[in-house]
């Protein structure tokens, strides 16, 4: 008699869903690791870095390659992924975006973060500004950079060129940004993080609305007659609030004034020195935006606190619906210390904020609705109005 053979039954549906689910988490897993184990594989990690220089490329900004939809699930995907922009932007052999108007020597020079860089529009406010002036600008932003790179570029590229002005192109999280801590980085730049979009990116595959999701953005924006909808990074509203021991009694803001002296110390002391305080999207659009839609905000709202460092964190501060009109008066906060610490420093203070609070109020889009950074009419705006100060200034000492 023969040996009874086992019966050859086929695996059932869901163990092979999982085994393929397991397998899937396993791979993405150890990528994760080994990218956070070595930061250094994932491309721009290097604060310092800039890595397009030599680079020319032909940009074609769409709606969906706004800086909102990296973060998966919290933007609706539009149905028109419409071209914004179509322009040739190239970084020259420093990893600089060259500028428009050429030159041996640059009088004027613009250290800065991505929104001095504009890589997402034709014509950063640097450019605008050397027509307006009549005068060569060099642009010396480059995205993420805080006031630690910053500092470290003025020492590096200031020193090269005789200079009438230099302006430092303050941003909303720069104090964030003072701090660069190993777990930080990681934290910001990790592969989960990035991860899901840089996937559809690489696939060429762009999401659409999935009605099982209950997306955060886009929120309704209503200013007068006009209608818009838009993405918001929150962090950006609670950088905004100054902390209850104030900004200027942090490690944090001690950075930010050790890179404005790292600037004063590599020009000409008779060089004009100023600084431009960036508004948020955030700051500028949130009161307008309709209320059903943005209270949530105030339920999860931050505040920047004291680490025991020294340096400043946000920190859970959730607030009720009766603090919204005390939210939006202490949205300046940010703006008045920067303002105060360019007074001790003897340097030049252009306020943006009010300016855009006034063309905001009438209604005119300044920034792209998916992405946290100026469009083409922000640009323009900034340089004129930083072009109408330095009109306004004779001499420097």
């Amino acid at each position: 008699m023969s040996a009874p053979q086992s019966e050859n039954r086929p695996t059932p549906l869901w163990q092979k869903l999982l085994l393929i689910a397991g397998g899937t988490a396993f791979a993405i897993g150890l990528l994760v690791l080994l990218l956070t184990l070595f930061p250094g594989l994932i491309p721009g990690f290097d604060f310092d870095e800039r890595k397009y220089a030599g680079v020319t490329l032909e940009v074609q900004f769409r709606v969906m390659d706004g800086d909102m939809f990296a973060e998966a699930g919290r933007v609706r995907p539009v149905e028109d992924n419409a071209v914004l922009e179509a322009f040739t932007i190239a970084w020259d052999n420093d990893g600089f975006r060259v500028p428009a108007r050429l030159a041996e020597n640059y009088p004027i020079a613009i250290l800065g973060d991505s929104f001095t860089e504009g890589a997402n529009v034709p014509r950063p406010y640097a450019d605008v500004l050397a027509e307006m002036l009549d005068t060569p600008v060099q642009n010396l932003g480059y995205r993420n950079y805080g006031p630690s790179e910053i500092a470290r570029t003025a020492r590096e590229f200031l020193p090269k060129s005789e200079r009438q002005w230099v302006l430092y192109g303050h941003f909303g999280n720069d104090f964030g940004d003072a701090i660069r801590t190993e777990q930080q980085a990681v934290t910001e730049r990790s592969a989960g993080y990035l991860l899901p979009w840089i996937l559809e990116r690489a696939a060429d595959n762009i999401p659409v609305p999935d009605s099982s999701i209950n997306y955060t953005y886009p929120m309704p924006v209503i200013i007068g007659g006009n209608y818009y909808e838009m993405g918001y990074h929150e962090y950006l509203l609670w950088w905004q609030l100054a902390p209850e021991t104030g900004f200027e009694n942090s490690k944090s803001y001690e950075t930010i004034a050790s890179a404005l002296d790292a600037v004063t110390e590599s020009v000409a002391p008779e060089t004009c020195r100023a600084l431009i305080f960036i508004p948020t999207k955030e700051q500028l659009y949130y009161p307008y935006t309709m209320w059903q839609a943005r209270k949530f905000l105030l339920y999860v709202a931050m505040r920047p606190g004291l680490l025991p460092d020294g340096f400043l964190q946000l920190q859970a501060a959730p607030l009720t619906d009766a603090d919204d009109e005390a939210f939006i008066r202490r949205l300046d906060g940010q703006r008045d210390a920067m303002r105060d610490l360019a007074a001790a420093k003897n340097w030049h203070f252009i306020d943006l904020l009010d300016v855009f609070k006034t063309h905001v109020a009438q209604g005119e889009l300044l920034y792209y609705p998916y992405d946290g950074h100026w469009n083409q009419a922000g640009h323009t705006l900034a340089a004129q109005t930083i072009a109408d100060t330095m009109q306004g200034v004779s001499a420097c000492d």
